[in-house]
């Protein structure tokens, strides 16, 4: 199980009633129920142009709602350990990245500086090679990397011991067991 180091991770997961079966619209109902502002599951294209990541957690100020978007391309349990992870840095305290209002696009072409800069979103990934590598940034990173894992371990657990359910007899022999 989870050890003593990994405290503030046990009690993150305590909060969250694990769906079963886990998918990712079942845990994106328990995340959205939990989530303090209404919250949208984004699977289109990337929020920020040229973001090569699994998923985001994203604050829209301006907009009514914020959004963990999840990569298109991932489906089944890796698409559901990307939303766990997401929502691990939601329910470990960490920062959303924040998405204002779209700048307008500079009218002057600069060779060597992305629209993305000029704009001012700079944004990385802690596993990406043009991501930042901070430690803070790299410990927030893996964090809810364990978070995800202790969730999807916990959801295991959780079918394993309901997976009689609905026949009473094969029920009372696998307890009895």
């Amino acid at each position: 199980m989870i050890n003593h180091a990994d405290s503030r991770i046990q009690r993150a997961l305590n909060r969250v009633p694990v769906p079963y079966p886990l998918t990712l619209d079942s845990l994106f109902a328990v995340i959205r129920d939990l989530y303090p502002r209404p919250l949208k599951l984004l699977r289109g294209a990337p929020p920020v142009k040229g973001l090569r990541a699994n998923g985001l957690w994203l604050t829209r100020p301006h907009a009514d709602s914020d959004a963990m978007w999840i990569a298109p391309e991932l489906t089944g349990a890796a698409a559901v350990h990307s939303l766990a992870h997401e929502a691990g840095h939601f329910l470990l305290g960490h920062e959303p990245v924040e998405i204002s209002e779209p700048a307008p696009e500079p009218d002057t072409e600069f060779q060597f500086l992305s629209s993305a800069f000029l704009t001012g979103c700079l944004l990385g990934r802690a596993r990406a090679q043009d991501g930042p590598h901070d430690p803070e940034h790299v410990q927030i990173e893996d964090q809810a990397e364990r978070f995800a894992f202790a969730l999807r371990r916990k959801a295991t657990e959780l079918a394993r011991e309901n997976r009689h359910r609905g026949d009473d007899l094969l029920d009372r022999l696998h307890h009895s067991l």
